[in-house]
């Protein structure tokens, strides 16, 4: 490719397929790579020889064109001895051409995206990125042994449900953070004074929206404090009862007409629907994880949610080599930015699925809650608060901290079949002796 027209594409109907044999047997050895850069119309191709020289890209219609793909590149697999075809992992689009080429036993290998962009100006020393390099760039990639085998693997009939459920649960949770958000819009306008004496999520709230639609008709029915207590089911105490009609009554929100009544009817019926439907999702995924070998073990300490998520998201924590590896992929392993005289502080990568993070997370806020661990975390904000900004900062790194540690355990648990214990999390020294011991050696040296 050394030409000012190297990343002119051709369509892959326009290959010869006996010419390219020829070439391949010129320069085809083990070693040749292909590398594919995928959108959802179009699939750019590009074989890079094992000399280290590279074809022109071609251009493969996605997925009408996948068969003559598939077709050139089990040819030149058996002209080279070895083939390796090389993925960007980003994106749903390659899924396709990824099973076709697994049904055809060619080697796939994944080449992280990330690598990919940091790769694009030391290729060629442009800093442009477009298709054609892009596939130029993974097929080197892939030569330099940086990707990792990726072959297509259909997911079982349990993985399916799971990774059903929880996109159900991922997507209503998000609506009814929405439709809730609306909710306390239209009562911030009309109704202020409710939202300081029932939570907006609460279903008492809600059905006091959905059957009367405005604070005038609650203060005008005469038998709005009997439907308020069979609602409330007993929870709602009589003065709370007297004090919601009172602030119907005297509210200084502004009156509602007759469409902004059925708008906030319809805000809380879509509420209402939503929030059903994450817990049906939730529940079923308590059933599942009950009935699922890996999971069971584990349910009561970490939470079937929890752990129905990762094993969607990421899969089966012993499919990983490690415990770091584990960390990697959920985005809790350490990056630091320094030069010089400068020490950037650690922080996490937060490369993988955000969704698994935020489920760390409202594990670890349980986690604090527990005999076994709450007294490190109170040691941890009292331990050090003087070298960070506030103690808020010292709390979020604390629950970080805490994040990476049960995710460590959960991996060490789950492949030495054991279960889950928060004891076992900070075995050992408290840690306001590891700190002290750790400032002494430092002093020491």
């Amino acid at each position: 490719m050394v030409t000012k027209k190297m990343y002119r594409r051709t369509s892959v109907k326009k290959i010869s397929f006996d010419a390219l044999k020829e070439i391949a047997l010129l320069k085809g050895s083990a070693g040749t790579c292909v590398g594919l850069d995928i959108s959802k119309a179009e699939i750019v191709a590009v074989v890079r020889w094992a000399d280290g020289a590279f074809e022109c890209p071609w251009s493969i219609k996605n997925p009408t064109e996948i068969g003559e793909l598939v077709r050139l590149l089990q040819m030149l697999r058996e002209v080279c001895d070895s083939l390796t075809v090389g993925l960007e992992s980003t994106g749903t689009y390659g899924e396709s051409v990824r099973a076709a080429m697994t049904v055809a036993n060619l080697e796939v290998h994944r080449i992280s995206g990330k690598a990919a962009s940091d790769y694009k100006e030391i290729f060629d020393g442009v800093p442009s990125q477009h298709d054609g390099k892009d596939a130029a760039m993974i097929a080197e990639l892939t030569s330099f042994g940086k990707g990792t085998p990726w072959p297509y693997a259909a997911l079982s009939e349990i993985d399916q449900e799971i990774m059903h459920l929880v996109r159900r649960l991922d997507v209503f949770h998000q609506q009814a953070t929405q439709w809730c958000g609306r909710l306390e819009g239209m009562l911030a306008k009309h109704w202020p004074e409710v939202t300081s004496l029932l939570d907006l999520n609460s279903a008492t709230l809600n059905r006091i929206v959905l059957h009367y639609g405005s604070p005038s008709r609650v203060a005008a029915d005469p038998a709005a404090k009997e439907m308020l207590r069979s609602w409330g089911r007993g929870l709602l105490v009589t003065d709370k009862i007297d004090r919601i009609i009172e602030s119907a009554q005297t509210t200084v929100g502004i009156p509602l007409g007759g469409h902004e009544i059925a708008w906030l009817q319809e805000i809380a019926s879509e509420q209402k629907r939503s929030i059903l439907e994450v817990n049906a999702s939730k529940k079923r995924l308590e059933e599942v994880a009950q009935s699922h070998a890996g999971m069971r073990p584990h349910v009561d300490k970490v939470g079937a949610v929890t752990l129905c998520i990762i094993w969607s998201l990421v899969g089966d924590p012993s499919m990983y080599d490690s415990s770091g590896a584990f960390l990697k992929s959920l985005g809790l392993n350490l990056k630091e930015s320094s030069s010089g005289k400068r020490q950037g502080e650690l922080a996490i990568t937060k490369r993988g699925p955000s969704l698994v993070r935020k489920y760390l997370y409202y594990w670890a806020l349980r986690a604090i809650q527990t005999p076994e661990l709450k007294r490190w975390y109170s040691d941890f904000q009292r331990v050090g608060r003087n070298s960070c900004n506030g103690s808020e900062h010292r709390k979020i790194k604390g629950l970080v901290a805490l994040m990476r540690k049960l995710s460590r355990s959960l991996w060490y648990a789950h492949t030495r079949e054991e279960a889950f214990d928060y004891a076992k999390v900070f075995p050992g020294r408290p840690l306001e002796k590891r700190r002290r011991q750790r400032r002494e050696r430092a002093v020491t040296n």
